[in-house]
């Protein structure tokens, strides 16, 4: 697994407010597995365990399609395109990044920013 280190952030109990002492390093769970030149990036769940609310998110210039939250199982796939008339140069834009966001089963949140 990538030993990139991950921020995170932490979904308080229904009715308390504040967040916990700073969470360990987590290994990423995803493995990039295809890129185009036209925008569509593969990720592959590579972890042990499903991961919830997994959805993406785009910064810097272009478009994403609607990215509903979903769960996603050990082995499982997700595709990404990026959109818009300029789709190839988002791809290649030195500000753009795309941030793959999920939920582990305690309910600790992660964030994993992706170079485009």
């Amino acid at each position: 697994m990538n030993p990139f280190r991950l921020s995170t952030r932490l979904r308080p109990p229904a009715g308390r407010v504040g967040v916990g002492a700073a969470p360990a390093a987590v290994p990423v769970p995803w493995l990039v597995t295809a890129r185009s030149a036209s925008g569509v990036i593969e990720v592959a769940h590579i972890g042990e365990t499903p991961l919830l609310s997994v959805r993406f998110a785009l910064a810097g210039r272009g478009m994403l399609g609607l990215s509903l939250p979903r769960t996603v199982h050990p082995g499982e796939r997700l595709r990404v395109a990026l959109r818009g008339a300029h789709a190839e140069a988002v791809s290649g834009a030195p500000d753009g990044m795309l941030v793959l966001r999920w939920f582990q089963a305690d309910g600790t949140e992660l964030l994993w920013p992706i170079a485009l």
